[in-house]
């Protein structure tokens, strides 16, 4: 577990310093863009890596199949890929006692972290949810500002059905342009769903408060959400200087800053009012940047899923390889099969070797060769009788719940040779080792 949780740090914290590149990269554009940025690298640490590895992997890939023993080229491929794309880390052997001692106190620690920052939270909401109930419609403003008695800063509350908070104290002390810039900076919070994203990225926090990166991804996050805002504010033609005046009153008269919500004075102040007063528009994305951000999603996204089907159809075809080699030895036994009536084959594996029960000869020619039953052509002798085949192992099966029944080949072939004496053609050649009976196994019928 211990090993499962350092790969998911550090892949999580490899993903933030490749999200603060791009952020870089994208420092003369939009601050929404890179807000989401941020976002992204935020949620990465709630899907770990070895999650869209192991759907790829249930998805797969189909394995390459082994004739006369040898694997084939795409075999070797993934094999060879299998060591890239599976690291692990390698802990020491130590005492059990120990390892159960240390993992009981990181967990007390981790509990107790999480526990103070969930506490933290409930009584920020407490506090937030009884001021709006307590506020009352704005006059003469949109359905969604409230006046509240409180000594807060303009502010967005709830995550669902938000709400503008205004202080009473704080509506005859603006212009009415510096309020209705204000007023346009709490409405563009509401638009945005940042309180529905700092509650994402909370949730973060509370589950990873112990690794300072996701500290610093919040913080990133804070300053854009803010300057994401005051873009659009200025790009909806408010006054420069009316909007910078409204935020300096604001911090005048108003002290308390409302601890879940997304306030007027959030960020930066002195960095927000020089942009405020100074800056030009951000920078169209254009088409390049556009095309290498999607090109590095979806990479981003595929890579783990590739990954894990990549490394399934390695540890696929290296299983079939090892139990090829063990069947290819099994003492074999062959005798009518127990139960007549029912005409369902049975393919039961285990460590010490394979039990095919009440399986016709055309089951067994369709086993061994990878072909459909109903491509098989040479008699009703092919359905009748039926047969129960026994093979046991001289080496243990490996993960015989998973066994590819293509690992039969070998032995199949031969005991149709011993036993039977057939001679198996598919597409009109004869296949190794041939009997004294002819008959066709093909994928069209001739």
């Amino acid at each position: 577990m211990i090993a499962a949780l350092i790969n998911h740090l550090w892949q999580s914290t490899l993903f933030c310093a490749g999200a603060w590149l791009i952020t870089l990269m994208l420092r003369a554009n939009g601050a929404a863009l890179r807000h989401s940025i941020w976002l992204v690298a935020s949620l990465k640490f709630l899907v770990p890596f070895s999650l869209l590895f192991s759907i790829g992997a249930f998805i797969g890939l189909p394995a390459a199949r082994i004739a006369d023993g040898e694997p084939l080229p795409l075999g070797d491929a993934l094999q060879g890929a299998s060591v890239l794309v599976a690291p692990t880390v390698t802990l020491r052997a130590t005492d059990s006692n120990l390892i159960s001692v240390t993992l009981a106190v990181l967990l007390a620690i981790w509990l107790i972290g999480a526990l103070l920052l969930c506490v933290r939270w409930f009584i920020g909401w407490r506090a937030t949810d009884s001021i709006v109930r307590a506020a009352r419609p704005a006059p003469g403003a949109s359905q969604e500002a409230h006046v509240t008695d409180a000594d807060i800063e303009p502010a967005v509350a709830r995550v669902f059905h938000p709400v503008v908070l205004l202080p009473a104290a704080l509506l005859g002390r603006l212009s009415q342009p510096q309020m209705g810039a204000v007023l346009a900076h709490e409405r563009e919070h509401i638009a945005r769903r940042d309180n529905l994203k700092a509650g994402l990225h909370r949730l973060v926090e509370t589950l990873f408060w112990f690794h300072p990166v996701v500290w610093w991804i919040g913080r990133q996050m804070l300053e854009e959400r803010e300057r994401a805002c005051d873009e659009a504010v200025l790009g909806n033609g408010h006054d420069r200087a009316d909007y910078a005046g409204g935020i300096l009153e604001v911090c005048r008269h108003c002290r308390t800053r409302m601890p879940v919500s997304a306030s007027a004075t959030s960020g930066d102040l002195t960095r927000r009012v020089r942009y405020i007063l100074g800056s030009g528009e951000p920078a169209a994305l254009g088409a390049a940047k556009a095309l290498s951000l999607i090109v590095a999603s979806i990479a981003i996204a595929t890579a783990p899923l590739i990954a894990g089907a990549v490394q399934d159809a390695a540890h696929r075809q290296e299983l079939l390889a090892v139990n090829t080699r063990a069947l290819g030895t099994a003492e074999v036994s062959i005798g009518p099969a127990a139960s007549s009536r029912d005409f369902r084959r049975q393919l039961i594996a285990d460590a010490n070797g394979v039990e095919i029960r009440n399986s016709s000869m055309r089951d067994l020619l369709a086993l061994a060769y990878d072909v459909e039953p109903w491509d098989i052509h040479g008699g009703d002798w092919l359905d009748s009788p039926r047969y129960d085949v026994r093979a046991i192992a001289r080496t243990p099966v490996s993960e015989p719940d998973d066994l590819d029944p293509y690992a039969l080949r070998g032995l199949i072939t031969r005991l149709l040779v011993s036993r039977f004496e057939v001679e198996i053609h598919l597409n009109q050649r004869c296949q190794s080792p041939c009997g004294r009976y002819a008959m066709t196994a093909s994928n069209t019928p001739l």
